[in-house]
């Protein structure tokens, strides 16, 4: 067994113990605090796949189109191992949610490659070189919970963004930096090439697999940041 592996077993074993522990005391009405994660009392606990978040043998899949917010960086996952934990979530929100059918982590977002990489004269192609480079299929992840979004938007833009949204996610940890450092290579390329630092910042990144919604996506462009801010609840990885 390679150390590479041993650590990310480690480091899953430890962050799982510790959201367990969150989960038990905010049960029992704790209030905590040093960054501890908090969920709703009344939300069920979840399972997911032990193998969901190993992509190392899923190809790398492109995202990349000249139409508005057509291009985008991916870590490609294996959907089938996403939709047990798909159809729970749904049966909490009676059967309403819409899913892509497909799962993967947004490794740069759309908005950001539209208005700073673009401009900036950072291509797609760019991009995907540095995260072939980096092994992006090889990034070691942590399952941190099930996050949920339930209201209003607290910005709407447009007529069609009034009324309430449902969004089931699931939050997870680049604790190794794995997809941070591709992140930071595009930010090095990008400043390189003349950009203006304040519009791309590699740390600003949560990431997280969309499980489902009710009317759309929501992003942080409405107002939704998807850290363990956003936990609802507890998720335990299956054994096998």
């Amino acid at each position: 067994m390679s150390k590479r592996l041993i650590a990310w077993l480690v480091a899953t074993n430890i962050l799982l113990s510790l959201a367990l522990l969150t989960a038990v005391l905010v049960g029992h009405g704790a209030s905590l605090d040093g960054g501890g994660i908090i969920y709703d009392p009344d939300a069920p606990a979840f399972e997911l796949a032990r193998d969901a978040l190993d992509a190392q043998n899923i190809p790398f899949s492109s995202h990349s189109d000249d139409r508005p917010f057509g291009s985008h960086l991916q870590l490609t996952l294996d959907y089938s191992r996403f939709t047990h934990l798909i159809e729970a979530v749904n049966d909490t929100a009676a059967g309403a949610l819409q899913s892509r059918g497909e799962a993967h982590v947004t490794v740069v977002t759309p908005p950001e490659f539209d208005f700073a990489l673009k401009p900036a004269g950072v291509t797609m192609q760019e991009i995907e070189s540095i995260a072939k480079r980096l092994d992006i299929q090889s990034a070691r992840l942590q399952p941190v919970c099930v996050g949920r979004f339930s209201g209003a938007l607290p910005r709407p833009a447009l007529d069609a963004d009034h009324g309430t949204f449902l969004l089931y996610s699931l939050v997870v940890a680049d604790v190794f930096g794995d997809l941070t450092d591709i992140r930071r290579e595009v930010f090095k390329l990008y400043r390189k090439k003349g950009g203006n630092g304040a519009l791309f910042q590699p740390e600003g990144f949560w990431p997280h697999v969309t499980l489902g919604y009710d009317r759309r996506d929501l992003f942080i462009e409405d107002g939704i940041y998807k850290g363990s801010n956003y936990c609802y609840a507890p998720l335990h990885v299956a054994k096998k």
